[in-house]
C-alpha cells in the first residue's frame, strides 16, 4: 500500500484521493487474489499462466516505484538533472508528468548523441549521458503507475520514448519494407527503360531514384535486377508509357 509522504522527505507528497488499486487488497476476490500472486512472483511465466486460466481477470501488474524507491534513487536521479519532483508525480501516475519526464529522458538521449558526434568518448563513464538502466527503470515507472492508478493512457510523448528505447522508428523490419518498396520500384523503372529499347543500369536507377549505384545493387541480392526488368518492360509500350490493359 503506497502512502502520502516518505519519512524526512517532506518534498515528496503525492495527491490526496490518489490510492493503489482494489485489484490486490481484497483476499475474497478472484482480481485480488491473482495480483497478490503475480506480485510475490512477477515472472512472465505464472502471468501467461493466471491470464490463461482466467482470460476474463484484470491482473494488477505494477511491482516497480513507490515512495521508498524514489527515496532512495533520488541523488541518482538529480545527479542526470532530474527532478524528483517531477518523478513523484509520475508515480502518481500524473499524466502531464509522464508527459513531460518523457520529453525529458528524449532531451537527454539527444543530448548524449551529440556528444558523441562530436567526438566526445566514455560518456556515461564520465558523467555526462544518463544510464539506459535509469532512463528503463523511470519508464517502467510510468507504466507500473498506470497499472495501480487503473489509468491506462499513455500519453503519446512515452510513445515515442518507448520505441526509441526499443530500437527507434526505423527498425529492422521497417528498413526491409522500405528496401523492398524500393526495389519494385527500381524493377519497375527499369522496365520502363528497357521498353524503350535501352538497358538500365544500377548508376542510371541511382540517379532516377536519388540513391547511390551500390545501394540499388543491394536491392537486388540474386542479381536477378535485369531479369525483373525486362518482365515490368511488358507492362509499357516502346515510348515508356504504361500499356492500358483494359
Amino acid at each position: 500500500m503506497r502512502t502520502n509522504k516518505i519519512a524526512q522527505q517532506p518534498a515528496f507528497v503525492f495527491s490526496e484521493g490518489v490510492g493503489m488499486s482494489d485489484y490486490g487488497n481484497d483476499d475474497e476476490n478472484q482480481i485480488g487474489s491473482f495480483s497478490k500472486s503475480y506480485k510475490k512472483d512477477p515472472t512472465i511465466e505464472l502471468y501467461v499462466k493466471l491470464r490463461r486460466k482466467s482470460p476474463a481477470i484484470e491482473i494488477e501488474v505494477a511491482v516497480i516505484g513507490g515512495i521508498e524507491q524514489l527515496a532512495y534513487m533520488q541523488p541518482e536521479i538529480e545527479r542526470y538533472g532530474l527532478n524528483s519532483m517531477l518523478v513523484a508525480g509520475v508515480m502518481d501516475a500524473d499524466p502531464e508528468a509522464v508527459s513531460e519526464l518523457s520529453l525529458q529522458l528524449l532531451e537527454k538521449m539527444i543530448e548524449a548523441k551529440t556528444l558523441l558526434k562530436n567526438g566526445e568518448t566514455h560518456i556515461g563513464r564520465r558523467g555526462l549521458a544518463i544510464p539506459d538502466r535509469l532512463i528503463d527503470w523511470l519508464i517502467k515507472c510510468m507504466l507500473d503507475a498506470m497499472s495501480w492508478s487503473d489509468d491506462l493512457y499513455i500519453p503519446r510523448d512515452l510513445i515515442v520514448l518507448l520505441r526509441e528505447r526499443l530500437g527507434g522508428s526505423n527498425p529492422q523490419y521497417e528498413q526491409a519494407t522500405e528496401a523492398n518498396e524500393m526495389r519494385q520500384r527500381a524493377a519497375v523503372v527499369g522496365g520502363q527503360i528497357m521498353a524503350r529499347g535501352e538497358t538500365p543500369s544500377f548508376r542510371q536507377l541511382g540517379r532516377i531514384l536519388g540513391v547511390a549505384a551500390s545501394t540499388v545493387k543491394r536491392w537486388f541480392p540474386e542479381g536477378d535486377f535485369l531479369q525483373q526488368a525486362e518482365q515490368m518492360s511488358h507492362h509499357f509500350d516502346e515510348e515508356g508509357h504504361p500499356i492500358n490493359r483494359r
